[in-house]
Order: structure tokens, then C-alpha cells, then sequence
């Protein structure tokens, strides 16, 4: 399964897409695993406030979908685990998707395990970082997005501009 990595500014639309996502996957039949701090009501399956906890049902759950909300907190609070998770999760079949505000507080081992990219509006250094890595020089405006568009790409297929559904 693929891993996802959701960057964008707060207000911008992150949370939205994420859960929408997360619905469809269980609208699929997958499970969804989410860990989110603010227990936001609109996510779907099983959403846990606690990491420990997330963790171990994460371990020991099989393809299943997982949503790290506020990933930069989570992944540098647990890194080995969150590493885990990055590295080895689709051995166990799940398709991570880790939501960040900023790249840069990521780290390059959980940024560079994901295969897509939606990025909304961010700042001008985490569009260059995210061009760079990606090898995609459009990212650069990504700064220059407004409320609710984004990219969308994967590792080895095109470039989309969308539109945020509501």
C-alpha cells in the first residue's frame, strides 16, 4: 500500500481532505486508524487521542488505513515507532497518510517514504524542500495557492492542480 504525506497551512483544508479520504476508505470496506489529538467528529473507524494506544492497535492491525494527524508532533515524540510505521507499515499492508503543517518538521525518512503528495498552501522554504525532493519544480507556487487547492502528485505520475471537494 501506498504511504500519503498531506502538508498544508492551518485553515487551509487539510483536515477536510484527510477525513474525506479516510471516509471513502471505509465506504471501500478498509479499516481506518487515526490518531488525532483534537478528535475531530468528522473521521470515520477508530480514532485515538492517545499514541501508545494508536500504536500498538497500529501494530497489530493489518491493511489497514492510517491517518497521523499533526504528524511533526507525533513522529518527533515517537520516532522510532512513527519510523516503524514509515518504513515497514505497508509490510503490513496499511497505506499511512501523515498530516503535517510544515515539512520541515518532518523528518527526511518519514517525508521520502511517501508515494503522493497533497500539498496545499505552505510557506516558500517547505514549497522549495517539497520541489526538491519531489523532483517537481511546479511545488515552488505552492505558496501561491489559495484557500482549499492543491497539488497532488505521485512519485511517478503527473502533476494535478485540484479543488478541494466540500
Amino acid at each position: 500500500m501506498a504511504h500519503v504525506l498531506l502538508l498544508v497551512m492551518t485553515e487551509s483544508g487539510k483536515t477536510t481532505l484527510a477525513t474525506k479520504l479516510a471516509q471513502r476508505y471505509e465506504a471501500e470496506g478498509f479499516g481506518v486508524l487515526v490518531l488525532d489529538a483534537m478528535r475531530d467528529p468528522r473521521w470515520p473507524g477508530q480514532v485515538f487521542t492517545d499514541r501508545d494506544e494508536f500504536l500498538d492497535v497500529v501494530t497489530r492491525s493489518r491493511r489497514c488505513m492510517v491517518f497521523v494527524d499533526e504528524a511533526g508532533e507525533a513522529v518527533g515524540q515517537y520516532e522510532r515507532q512513527m519510523f516503524w510505521l514509515a518504513t515497514r507499515g505497508r509490510h503490513a499492508g496499511h497505506s499511512c497518510h501523515f498530516i503535517t503543517q510544515r515539512a520541515q518538521q518532518l523528518s527526511p525518512t518519514v517525508r521520502l517514504q511517501a508515494s503522493y503528495l497533497g500539498l496545499f498552501n505552505c510557506g516558500a522554504s517547505d514549497a522549495r524542500l517539497l520541489s526538491d525532493e519531489w523532483n517537481r519544480p511546479e511545488l515552488r507556487e505552492a505558496n501561491t495557492l489559495a484557500k482549499g487547492q492543491y497539488f497532488w502528485t505521485g512519485r511517478f505520475s503527473t502533476l494535478e492542480k485540484r479543488k478541494l471537494w466540500r
